[in-house]
C-alpha cells in the first residue's frame, strides 16, 4: 500500500511537470503563400495583410498546378473581378476531382472576396491543381506552418556546468540542492536568458574559524569580491554538519549565455544556489 501511494505521487508530479511545459509553450500559426508556376494572368490584391499579394488565374481549360506536398493543411482563397454571390471551381488531388462552391464575403471597388476553403493534404500528395470555367476567378493557396515557441519563465534555478559535488541543504521546513566549490574547483554556470542572478551562498566552517573569501567573475572579468565572517546558522545543516548563515549577491544586467564563475580564495568549501530573474 505504501509503495502504491508513493507511485501515485510520482505519477502526479510527472503530470504536473508535463502540464507546466505545455503552459510555457506557445504555438504560432503562419500561413505561407504557395508559389504558382504556370498561370494565365495575375493580380496584386490587398487581402488580409497590409501588403499586397498576387492572386493567379488558371490558363483557359487547363488545371493550375501547385506543390502542396510540404504541408498537412492548406487554405485556398478566391477573388473575382465580377459579382457572383457563389463561385464554383474544382480541385484535383492525386487524380481525384472534387467540386466546391464558396459564398461571397465582401468586396471593394476592384474585386469580390469569397470565404476561404481549408483542406487537409494527404501524406502521399503528389499532384494538386485548381480548375474553373469562370474566367473571372483568381486563386491563391497558403500552407499552414506551426511554430512552437517556449515562453521565458519569470525566474529559474541556474544549472552549473562545473562544480565539485551537489549537496542537500536541510532545515526543519525545506530541502534544497546546492552546488559545492572550493579553491581546487571553481563553480561555473551560464545565463540562459537576460536578467539578474541572485546567488545564495553559504560555506562549511573551518576549525580555525577563518573568514571565507570568494571572487565572482562574469565572462572572465572580475565583478565582485566577497568576504564572510565565521557566523553559523542555527537551523540549516548538510549531513548533520553546521553551515554558515546565508549570504546573497546579485549579478545584474546579465545577457543570454554570459559565463559566471565563482572562485574560492580561502580554504573553505562553499555552497551555492543561484536564481535567474528575467523580469517577465
Amino acid at each position: 500500500m505504501i509503495f502504491k501511494k508513493y507511485k501515485n505521487i510520482v505519477l502526479l508530479l510527472l503530470l504536473l511537470m508535463c502540464s507546466t511545459a505545455i503552459i510555457q509553450a506557445k504555438s504560432i500559426v503562419k500561413w505561407k503563400s504557395i508559389p504558382v508556376v504556370k498561370f494565365w494572368s495575375r493580380r496584386a490584391v490587398q487581402f488580409d495583410t497590409k501588403s499586397k499579394i498576387f492572386f493567379y488565374r488558371p490558363n483557359r481549360f487547363e488545371k493550375m498546378m501547385m506543390d502542396v506536398s510540404a504541408y498537412q493543411e492548406i487554405q485556398l482563397k478566391v477573388i473575382s473581378k465580377e459579382k457572383n454571390d457563389i463561385v464554383k471551381f474544382s480541385i484535383n488531388i492525386n487524380g481525384n476531382n472534387q467540386e466546391y462552391s464558396l459564398k461571397k464575403m465582401k468586396n471593394n471597388e476592384h474585386f469580390y472576396f469569397y470565404e476561404p476553403l481549408t483542406l487537409q493534404v494527404p501524406k502521399d500528395c503528389k499532384n494538386f491543381s485548381v480548375y474553373t470555367r469562370n474566367p473571372n476567378l483568381y486563386f491563391r493557396a497558403f500552407g499552414k506552418e506551426i511554430k512552437n515557441i517556449k515562453s521565458i519563465p519569470a525566474s529559474l534555478v541556474m544549472k552549473a556546468e562545473q562544480y565539485k559535488r551537489i549537496v542537500t541543504l536541510i532545515s526543519s521546513k525545506t530541502r534544497s540542492e546546492y552546488y559545492v566549490a572550493d579553491a581546487s574547483k571553481s563553480l561555473k554556470m551560464s545565463a540562459k536568458y537576460n536578467g539578474t542572478a541572485s546567488v545564495f551562498l553559504r560555506f562549511l566552517p573551518l576549525a580555525n574559524k577563518s573568514r571565507c573569501k570568494v571572487e565572482i567573475y562574469v565572462n572572465q572579468k572580475l565583478m565582485n569580491v566577497q568576504e564572510y565572517p565565521h557566523k553559523l546558522s542555527g537551523e540549516y545543516r548538510v549531513n548533520d554538519q553546521k553551515v554558515s548563515v546565508g549570504n546573497k549577491v546579485n549579478i545584474p544586467n546579465l545577457k543570454k549565455n554570459d559565463q559566471i564563475e565563482i572562485r574560492v580564495l580561502s580554504a573553505h568549501e562553499i555552497l551555492v544556489r543561484s536564481i535567474l530573474k528575467t523580469g517577465k
